[in-house]
């Protein structure tokens, strides 16, 4: 049997986290991006890695659709953090017992705004979130989280794709 690059790359990323999961016991999420949300001709795409991996990707055309509604709702500069809040908030939004959420630094200068919109999806649903537990800082190449969200990148395929009324049902 032949494998396409993509999906001997997509296998790649499975068995790496299969094994993963089988050695890493932790409560410590890391999430990294790839494909940042102000490339509107790219799509992106949010990875975590914490004893399982799971990535979420949003299309560039949806991409587009969502800045343009909030342009429309003249809400065009909260735009990327608010997206890559809510990315964040759908991907692991499912997951039990994650006591730290390490979150690349994608953003500087942006974190506290970020966390803020990640507290107030998690109270919105009701799930309780430390506040204190979520963290910012530089993931690096080496981190699960980056192989993960890379190569969901490169190869276009995520366990999550999200449409951009997902995103902008969590602004009501």
């Amino acid at each position: 049997m032949v494998f396409s690059k993509v999906e001997t790359i997509y296998f790649i990323h499975n068995l790496i986290c299969s094994v993963f999961v089988r050695y890493t016991n932790s409560m410590k999420i890391e999430i990294d991006q790839s494909g940042k949300l102000e490339n509107t001709n790219i799509s992106t795409v949010v990875g975590f890695s914490n004893g399982k991996c799971k990535s979420i990707i949003i299309a560039s055309r949806e991409k587009i659709r969502l800045q343009k509604h909030f342009r429309d709702i003249d809400k065009r500069m909260i735009y990327i953090y608010f997206t890559f809040s809510a990315m964040i908030y759908l991907l692991i939004k499912s997951e039990r017992k994650i006591e730290d959420i390490i979150i690349d630094t994608e953003y500087p200068g942006h974190e506290h705004l970020i966390k803020s919109y990640l507290i107030q999806f998690f109270t919105k649903a009701n799930k309780k979130i430390n506040k204190k537990r979520i963290y910012f800082r530089q993931i690096g190449h080496e981190s699960n989280a980056h192989n993960v969200s890379i190569t969901s990148y490169r190869s276009k395929r995520a366990d999550i794709r999200i449409k951009a009324e997902e995103i902008i049902k969590l602004l009501a």
